[in-house]
């Protein structure tokens, strides 16, 4: 692993590092929980984190270390190395599926991720980070952005006389857009999140912790440029099985989309998708 460099984000305002990278990229921490659940990699400890650690989790230094840190050999050197114990593959310190127990005060070789030297200066290790990451977003060229959109545009239209056909009820309550409420969560890919956020660039910060910022009052500010989660989804109960064949359908064109085109693909929840894009940090609805 590389060695830890400063915090890239301690700085408000200062420009991303990864736009010097051999791959330009942008970046932005969707506490996914992706990079720590995938990969062969070790998460390093510098001096005083154990003990910071610890105390957030109140617990003695020394029950910490028997707990959940082991000595390794570095990959690179070979010298032993202080690093997290993980579990089939998960940091020990991870809860559920993305939630990282220790996350403002995490390690800074967690912190400085993915401004490694590595990522930023090898394509394959670019590559490796990014297919864990969905919160590195590449920068598109715009000839490539304009064809994708449009060709994007064409398919959901195709989608919505599928929907016309079938018919099926919509509530306006809103209530799949409160997906705290709902109980469930809105993914989309790299495209539509790119598609949505050229189409409404503004929006609020959202009404509620993991909400669509474009939720506002009950009603959706962003109909124009809405993913396909959003397009195929209904609260017909009568409907969902066509529905749910139709958005997987149009999810696996989607992504064929990308791939033919060579749009840098990826996937991901819609909030922090829009957030890594600039959408939802208390701004205007547009």
């Amino acid at each position: 692993m590389d060695k830890p460099q400063a915090d890239p984000t301690s700085e408000q305002g200062a420009p991303d590092p990864g736009l010097e990278g051999v791959v330009p990229f942008s970046f932005s921490c969707q506490r996914s929980g992706r990079c720590c659940t995938f990969g062969e990699g070790h998460v390093w400890l510098e001096e005083g984190e154990i003990e910071t650690l610890a105390a957030i989790l109140d617990m003695k230094p020394a029950a910490f270390i028997a707990r959940h840190v082991r000595q390794v050999p570095d990959p690179k050197s070979g010298q032993l190395r202080t690093a997290l114990r993980e579990e089939q593959g998960r940091c020990v310190l991870l809860e559920g599926t993305r939630d990282c127990t220790v996350y403002e005060q995490r390690p800074v070789h967690c912190r400085t991720f993915p401004y490694w030297p590595s990522v930023l200066g090898d394509p394959s290790a670019f590559e490796n980070a990014r297919a864990v990451c969905p919160g590195i977003a590449v920068i598109v060229p715009e000839d490539l952005r304009e064809r994708a959109f449009a060709e994007l545009e064409a398919l959901y239209a195709e989608l919505e006389v599928e929907l016309n056909e079938l018919s099926p009820r919509c509530e306006m309550s809103g209530l799949c857009c409160r997906f705290e409420e709902a109980d469930h969560d809105l993914y989309a890919t790299g495209l539509e999140a790119d598609f949505t956020a050229d189409r409404h660039p503004e929006a609020p910060a959202p009404e509620a912790e993991g909400r669509c910022p474009y939720h506002v009052a009950g009603r959706c500010q962003a109909r124009e440029g809405r993913p396909l989660g959003c397009r195929s989804y209904f609260c017909d109960d009568s409907k969902r099985d066509e529905l749910e064949s139709l958005h997987e359908s149009y999810l696996t064109r989607v992504r064929a989309l990308e791939s033919s085109l060579g749009y840098p693909a990826s996937y991901g929840l819609f909030p922090a998708m829009a957030r890594a894009r600039g959408i939802g940090r208390g701004g205007g609805t547009s």
